[in-house]
């Protein structure tokens, strides 16, 4: 396997929209590019990741499989610095990152790790709501939610996305309307409403960037889909919802 990338301050990005739920996980090179999906340690969250072929400057691979610590090719991936180039091969039991820029190069060989496959695909969930918006808006929102409680309940309708937080703490009311400037669309069918935990959700946003249009899926007491792009990849993520009576 031998991947490049132009920006290797871009991919380590990317990375981290996997790095920010996933400690280990099992890389797959194909034919049409890079994918990872994954559980969490605590199995509350998936996270489906994929980079396609053509956004590399260099791309060979059939089929390899590359398991990893996660955290610290995070770690790795950050000593990337400005528009150094990034290169990705395997050799024997390693990963070998080397990063280059001007007169500069550098290498680091990092252990591959003998990983037993977790979930293979994604759930066959349908969802007939959804809503896309700023992930600023949505960072507002659980900033708020998080004086109050460690869950939040989401409420999607034809009219927008609201959202509701009560604890001993007090409670806290919020909506977005559909024609706000944060929403670049909404298609809602019988609207929907569950709960989720809030940490979670704001792991899940940290590698976004406040102007990047998020995706979001909701049924009621159903898991929580969730969407954006980032340097090129696609990253989705399922949240499962806590069940709650009214």
């Amino acid at each position: 396997m031998r991947l490049s990338y132009h920006s290797a301050v871009g991919f380590a990005r990317a990375i981290d929209a996997v790095g920010n739920l996933v400690d280990e996980g099992q890389f797959k090179a194909k034919k049409d590019g890079l994918s990872l999906i994954a559980m969490d340690p605590s199995q509350i969250s998936m996270v489906i990741f994929s980079m396609p072929k053509n956004i590399f400057s260099e791309y060979q691979s059939e089929s390899e499989v590359i398991g990893l610590d996660i955290d610290y090719f995070k770690k790795v991936l950050k000593r990337g610095k400005g528009e150094e180039k990034l290169t990705l091969e395997t050799e024997e039991n390693r990963l070998v990152a080397t990063f280059e820029g001007g007169k500069r190069k550098k290498t680091f060989k990092i252990p591959l790790l003998d990983l037993t496959e977790g979930v293979s695909k994604e759930p066959s969930i349908e969802y007939s709501n959804s809503i896309k918006l700023t992930a600023d808006a949505l960072n507002e929102a659980i900033n708020d939610a998080k004086l109050i409680s460690s869950h939040i309940r989401l409420v999607l309708t034809s009219d927008g996305l609201g959202m509701e937080v009560k604890s001993e703490n007090g409670e806290l009311k919020a909506h977005i309307e559909k024609d706000d400037e944060a929403v670049a669309g909404i298609d809602v069918d019988n609207g929907a409403k569950a709960s989720f935990p809030l940490q979670y959700l704001e792991d899940i946003l940290k590698a976004a960037k406040s102007s990047d249009i998020v995706t979001l899926y909701l049924e009621t007491d159903r898991p929580l889909k969730l969407e954006y792009n980032i340097e090129g990849a696609v990253a989705k993520y399922y949240l499962a919802p806590r069940i709650e009576t009214d």
